[in-house]
């Protein structure tokens, strides 16, 4: 009987151990279903939900009491074959894992997880069925989000160059006819930087946004638009019926994007130009169609912009010889292929030439002189005209402190030069290595010059003042000149253009213009410098104007250094036998 009541004692304690522990997995089984991410569920064999744990609501937003007794496969979904068939699939009875089946969650949104599942087996074999369900919504978006990103810009939600050549290709391989071609637009913002820079870069967005708005207005729902970068754009126009509807398209963008975009309360006013290469007509490669309509583009921006032109053989031919000049271009800085001349401008007052302009000149090899407007153009869309302009400001400076003793020497500008501040570090440099008295310099600037942004000009100017050095507005009255540009700006004299001066004196009209522009710099305290004087009876009359100074072929061409010493040496020759012949009388 002792033996007895001891084995009893002992299971006794075995047996609430066994209760203690079961008790403790129980615990720890739910802490852990209540702590993880996933919820966990049981079915019967029917696929009837039959258990589920207190973290499905919290992550499905469904109660557990509304899904008890209702079936697995009511609820999510496979996203490549019948849940169902999956879970029952004969012979299978270990763990298995199942990627991205979807559900909607009680909000009606579309959410997705991982399943896992193992069949419950008993002796007399599977009599239900239990998992794991993992959310990975989020990665699902995050993968979705990354593939959009990797076809669509960020900022418009326009496709991007990759999924523009997947369209376009696609398009070519449905072979378009001469009947029914595809056109290739490329479609660049003309005055777009100037917005960056005087409204800011969120300005310069919401410009960008709006406009990819506008432009999918201008097509059809099957046609593309895209954005290449920057402010560059492509519209991709399938099944064309005629010629004159890409006409039609081209002239109702120029349109759209010609009308202001209100931002911010401001009125930002842009332009587009528009280049077309035609598939079959002009290829049938994607990367050619590409080339082609950029080439047509390039020449709508250089025949005045905020216009489109087709692309024509003729222009591929131009921008070879075009890259060809560059090349051209390159090497000539590198082996010294220009010179300078210089063009006397004559002082009323002293009554003797006072002053030089330098002008550049190339000699081509093979194309033997060429004149500034046949590469100074070139040189500034490369930005070669930087180490250009760098050559003629130390050529000039060495040329008038060695060899024009007295005289001051003018130097061209270029827009372009013009909006950097490193123009005050170069010219500084050229009067150091010349020791040029720095009023001898003359800085020569076109009006238009100063447009871009009038408070850095200003600047800008101000900084050139304090070397010492002067400033001259070329070409006066061919811009937009005005009494607060000669008020506001520091410029210590004008040039009229030669256009004012070729009817003088005949015209009675052109004589009032000069001499109203004259007596308007004087009243200014500036020196007026009449250009492109080629007669007697132009001298004469702008003397009796009391014009400052004359530049043109009458004074003297434009002449190599050592030919305008001699012709200098001549002059004094003359002038100091004329003095001795008046003093013998």
């Amino acid at each position: 009987m002792l033996k007895k009541a001891r084995m009893y004692d002992e299971n006794t304690f075995l047996l609430a151990q066994s209760r203690h522990a079961l008790t403790a997995s129980e615990r720890r089984f739910r802490d852990v279903a209540e702590a993880t991410t996933d919820w966990i569920w049981e079915t019967d064999t029917d696929l009837h939900f039959t258990w589920l744990s207190d973290r499905f609501p919290g992550i499905t937003g469904h109660s557990i009491s509304a899904w008890l007794g209702r079936p697995v496969t009511a609820f999510m979904e496979a996203d490549n074959q019948p849940l169902a068939e999956w879970i029952k699939l004969p012979g299978q009875t270990g763990h298995r894992r199942l990627l991205h089946c979807r559900y909607l969650s009680a909000m009606g949104h579309q959410r997705y997880c991982h399943i896992a599942i193992k069949p419950v087996v008993t002796p007399e074999g599977i009599v239900g069925y239990r998992g794991t369900a993992t959310d990975v919504t989020l990665e699902v978006e995050a993968q979705a989000r990354v593939e959009y990103l990797s076809r669509h810009d960020e900022l418009t939600g326009l496709p991007n160059r990759v999924r523009m050549r997947e369209f376009l290709e696609g398009k070519l391989q449905a072979l378009p006819t001469p009947e029914h071609p595809l056109a290739m637009m490329s479609l660049d913002l003309d005055k777009f930087k100037p917005v960056n820079d005087l409204f800011g870069h969120g300005a310069g967005d919401a410009v960008l946004h709006e406009v990819s708005t506008r432009l999918r207005s201008c097509v059809r729902d099957y046609d593309l638009v895209a954005r290449q970068g920057g402010d560059e754009f492509i519209l991709i126009i399938s099944d064309i019926q005629h010629r004159s509807d890409i006409e039609l398209l081209c002239n109702r963008i120029i349109d759209e994007l010609a009308r202001p975009f209100v931002i911010n309360g401001n009125e930002i006013f842009i332009g587009a130009s528009i280049g077309i290469a035609m598939a079959p007509q002009d290829a049938v490669d994607a990367g050619e169609l590409l080339r082609f309509s950029d080439i047509a583009l390039y020449k709508a921006k250089n025949a005045g912009r905020n216009r489109w032109m087709f692309y024509t053989p003729e222009m591929a031919e131009q921008v070879v010889q075009r890259r060809e000049m560059e090349n051209s271009l390159r090497d000539a800085l590198k082996k010294q292929q220009f010179r300078l001349v210089y063009q006397p401008r004559y002082g009323h007052n002293s009554s003797r030439i006072i002053a030089v302009e330098a002008l550049i000149r190339w000699e081509h090899p093979e194309l033997g002189l060429l004149m500034p407007e046949q590469f100074i153009s070139l040189a500034e869309e490369t930005g070669l005209i930087i180490p250009l302009s760098d050559w003629v400001l130390k050529t000039a400076c060495h040329d008038a402190q060695q060899s024009l003793p007295g005289l001051s020497v003018s130097v061209n500008i270029s827009a372009v030069e013009f909006q950097s501040w490193g123009l005050i570090d170069r010219v500084r440099d050229a009067l150091q290595a010349s020791q040029l008295d720095p009023a001898r310099l003359e800085i020569e600037i076109t009006e238009n010059a100063t447009l871009w942004n009038p408070e850095n000009s200003l600047e800008l100017m101000l900084a050139l003042k304090k070397l010492g050095v002067k400033l001259l507005m070329d070409d006066f009255g061919t811009g937009y000149s005005s009494l607060s540009y000669l008020r506001n700006f520091p410029f210590d004299g004008i040039k009229l253009d030669k256009s004012f001066i070729s009817d003088m004196p005949e015209s009675d009209s052109a004589n009032t213009i000069v001499e109203n522009i004259i007596g308007l710099g004087k009243a200014f305290s500036l020196s007026i410098t009449a250009e492109g004087v080629e007669t007697e009876g132009q001298l004469q009359k702008l003397m009796m104007m009391e014009c400052d100074e004359t530049q043109g072929y009458l004074i003297g061409k434009p002449l190599s250094l050592t030919a305008l010493r001699e012709q200098m040496a001549a002059l004094d020759s003359a002038a100091q036998e004329r003095t001795g012949q008046q003093s013998q009388g």
